[in-house]
């Protein structure tokens, strides 16, 4: 009797051996992306400071792991989503020695439940180290693997290809994690050739078959309103203009090579995947081709599409935003990147149009702070533990210290702060022994807590 645990090692091999996975009754399936923030291994050798042995260990990846799997559980029932497109995997710089991130992540979630999985990764253990990036994506699927292909990118992480089988039916899976910062021109241009990229493998896909089913998902590190919010900055853009990224829904006519993105389906103001300075951004993305639209083989189910934001488990109450992962206080947290989901299935039926938004806002969204103000509790030095991170609390203290701004409460120091530069200018007007009462989000910096005060009224 061969172990589940060596199915998921054997991975890209299983479809030969152990056959098909199997659809729900009504033949649909649920396809994740989810950015992991920073998954690494435990050996010591990582190219990221945070991830060293004096920062990093068993504790903290085992609180990680089970965040992970509780997420996954949560959106994809007990045995998880039927295929999942990670990103940021730590790839493993000892695998002569140690367990890898990838080998840790899918033992948890073999003892976990969920799957089992065939697994495609994201990059050449054969290339020689110096070639390989410090993390990559990774693809699990139910169904099995027919395919595998990795695409170099300049200065990002290799796209996957892998397609997986379906009742026969192949379906291509791009999961990709291109350049990071969105809102820089300069690594833009790397964005460009990374989009580029992937535009050449869809061209000639189309080519080659202009009914191929295929899902281009991931972080790419672009918002779905690039080419808006950064007009003036960027002249073109890698998700607008190269794999043309965009708010027409595929119907009864052919839309060509653009691709609809999902976030389109819900309305402006729920868009949102990560926080980054008070702001809301769209990093996260499922995009679909005409073909998951007509009558053959494998469609989109409508209005299925979700951003998987959970209070409690993955996002802070109050605020509303991703609970980001830190190390620190033997680990907290869970992602600074809310997962997306989608369902698809196999019918001769067209997929129908159903909530369509079209809107497309002109700059990033703030964080809506009012439900945050509103719910502030009045601030007790108990709270300070890490499953406050993020909440808001009402605090009357005194000012001690100018640089950096230093607030006492209860015989306690903390540090305060405002991403926003009217606030922060008016805090740092306050004079040392000035009394102030305002509402902050409790937050760490530098391995000291601090409180965020998100707007000049929470001071009152």
């Amino acid at each position: 009797m061969v172990s589940r645990y060596l199915l998921l090692i054997v991975g890209f091999y299983l479809p030969i051996l152990f056959g098909f996975a199997k659809l729900k009754h009504d033949n649909s399936f649920q396809l994740v992306v989810y950015n992991v923030e920073n998954l690494f291994d435990v050996d010591g050798i990582a190219l990221y400071n945070d991830y060293k042995t004096e920062m990093y260990g068993r504790k903290e990846l085992e609180k990680k792991l089970d965040k992970i799997c509780n997420v996954l559980k949560k959106i994809g029932g007990n045995t998880g989503p039927d295929i999942i497109l990670f990103q940021e995997i730590e790839v493993d710089r000892t695998p002569d020695k140690f367990l890898s991130a990838t080998e840790e992540l899918l033992k948890e979630i073999e003892l976990n439940g969920l799957g089992p999985y065939y697994f495609s990764l994201g990059y050449n253990k054969l290339d020689s180290p110096e070639k390989w990036p410090a993390v990559h994506c990774l693809t699990v699927s139910k169904f099995p693997i027919s395919k595998k292909r990795l695409h170099p990118l300049n200065n990002a992480r290799p796209i996957l290809e892998t397609t997986v089988v379906i009742n026969n039916r192949p379906l291509t899976l791009f999961n990709n994690h291109w350049k990071s910062g969105a809102s820089s021109p300069k690594m833009e241009v790397f964005r460009l050739q990374n989009a580029q990229v992937l535009k050449n493998r869809i061209t000639r896909l189309l080519q080659e078959n202009p009914d191929t089913d295929f899902i281009v998902g991931g972080d790419l590190n672009s918002h779905y309103n690039q080419s808006t919010v950064y007009q003036s900055e960027m002249k073109k853009t890698g998700i607008n203009d190269i794999i043309l990224s965009n708010a027409i829904e595929p119907g009864l006519e052919k839309t060509g090579e653009r691709l609809y993105n999902l976030w389109h389906e819900i309305p402006p103001a729920e868009r949102g995947s990560d926080a980054w300075r008070g702001k809301w951004g769209t990093l996260m993305h499922i995009l679909l081709p005409a073909s998951l639209y007509d009558a053959q083989g494998i469609n989109y189910i409508t209005d299925s599409f979700r951003v998987e934001n959970h209070v409690g488990l993955n996002e802070i109450e109050g605020l509303n935003i991703p609970f980001r992962w830190s190390n620190e206080l033997n680990g907290f947290g869970a992602s600074d990147h809310f997962p997306l989901s989608a369902r698809f299935k196999i019918s001769n039926e067209r997929t129908e149009k159903g909530n369509h938004f079209s809107q497309i806002e002109s700059e990033l969204r703030s964080i809506n702070y009012d439900h945050a103000s509103m719910s502030a509790q009045p601030w007790e030095n108990t709270y300070l533990k890490p499953k406050n991170f993020g909440r808001t609390y009402e605090l009357t203290g005194i000012i001690t210290r100018k640089s950096p701004l230093t607030l006492s409460l209860d015989q306690k120091e903390f540090g305060i702060y405002s991403h926003d530069s009217d606030t922060r200018n008016f805090l740092f007007s306050k004079k040392v022994g000035e009394s102030i009462t305002t509402s902050g989000h409790l937050s760490r910096h530098r391995g000291q807590w601090q409180f965020i005060i998100a707007e000049k009224n929470w001071v009152k």
